[in-house]
């Protein structure tokens, strides 16, 4: 998506291969729409990612072998000169940040994900990255205190959302929706080795998808003992996945205790489509959703997760009644287009460049807090 001419120029980094990804939604008959191409859509922005690095010069090609490919996807969009930038995560953003330190008068917004590592924490220190940026956004309470502790970073310039799914496409089941089995999804930062303790010994039927688009991870299914009662699957379609998590009667996401949100991305998903979620207490992920919206438990605590799964299975009305207010949830705070609004408003830009208010809608006298 290139920006109408005479426009300024504004870029949407994206820490991925875009066009893979938009070319494998566009093979599939129904399909959820892609976060950073609404995004872009909706901030009049050109939308660039690692697909783009295979046209760029010999020199950015060469950055990419060298040092790695958000090093020159953060190269490549400084030499394209924006006014403004968002990044969709630190790897690519935080380079770029480096690079504006030489153009000042451009405008930086990203999403934070994980910021607390000690190498991220070192880099933005001693070159102080962070002075030219206008707003990060962040998905978790300890990543924002950790900007504003560690590094003094503005708390009026910290921005913590709550994360998206696209409600239009993962919707609940038309027919009953009492459901059979446990479903567990995605690969980040998950505690398979618990699930198969918690219910390896039961009659309960497991499907795993441990695969995921996102996240390099190893494989915890991989090279394990798996238990009878638990299929493993992987690189589902989506429109296999949604049914999958519309036929459970309980959608569980045993995690590691880190201190960024893995697994929201599927616990929203199932929430979405109306199913009961049961979820480990994760110190990333506990402030990401609603307290009342799904059954948490302690990491790596396999009685623990037995009883809150079984509990459910046993109980299908009191499953209803948290599917209904998962759903619910989802829908007041979390759809795509809430997500949008937010870092919108975040930003202070629209495609006419004017300032939004807190629905979304723009202010015909408003004036862009950021530089775009």
């Amino acid at each position: 998506m290139s920006p109408r001419r005479g426009r300024p120029l504004r870029f949407v980094l994206v820490s991925a291969d875009e066009q893979a990804i938009v070319d494998a939604l566009n093979a599939e008959t129904d399909a959820p729409r892609q976060d950073v191409v609404e995004l872009a859509r909706a901030l009049d922005a050109e939308l660039l990612s690692y697909s783009d690095l295979k046209q760029a010069s010999w020199f950015t090609r060469a950055l990419a072998r060298w040092v790695g490919q958000p090093i020159a996807l953060a190269w490549l969009a400084f030499r394209k000169g924006g006014t403004f930038y968002f990044g969709n995560a630190e790897n690519t953003a935080l380079p770029l940040a480096l690079l504006l330190k030489m153009r000042p008068s451009a405008s930086m917004a990203f999403i934070g994900h994980r910021l607390t590592t000690p190498m991220k924490t070192r880099l933005i220190r001693i070159f102080n990255l962070l002075r030219h940026v206008d707003v990060v956004f962040v998905y978790s309470a300890l990543q924002a205190r950790h900007l504003i502790e560690r590094f003094g970073f503005p708390a009026d310039r910290v921005r913590q959302i709550p994360f998206q799914v696209d409600d239009r496409f993962f919707t609940p089941s038309t027919g009953p929706t009492a459901g059979r089995g446990v479903v567990s999804v995605g690969r980040e930062m998950r505690d398979y080795p618990t699930l198969f303790a918690a219910l390896g010994d039961t009659s309960v039927p497991v499907t795993v998808v441990a695969s995921s688009p996102w996240s390099n991870r190893a494989d915890e299914t991989a090279n394990r003992a798996v238990p009878e009662n638990v299929t493993i699957r992987r690189n589902l379609s989506n429109l296999a996945l949604r049914e999958l998590y519309r036929d459970a009667a309980v959608v569980v996401l045993p995690l590691v205790n880190v201190d960024f949100p893995a697994g929201i991305t599927a616990l929203l998903e199932a929430q979405a489509c109306g199913r009961p979620v049961v979820v480990s207490a994760s110190a990333g992920i506990i402030d990401a959703f609603e307290p009342d919206s799904a059954v948490t438990v302690p990491c790596d605590d396999p009685s623990a997760l037995r009883r809150a799964v079984l509990g459910l299975i046993e109980q299908p009305g009191e499953a209803a009644r948290l599917a209904e207010r998962a759903r619910a949830a989802v829908l007041r705070d979390c759809t795509l287009a809430r997500w949008i609004s937010r870092i919108g408003e975040g930003c202070a830009v629209t495609a006419d460049g004017v300032e939004l208010t807190p629905d979304g809608q723009e202010k015909p006298d408003g004036r862009p807090s950021v530089r775009v």
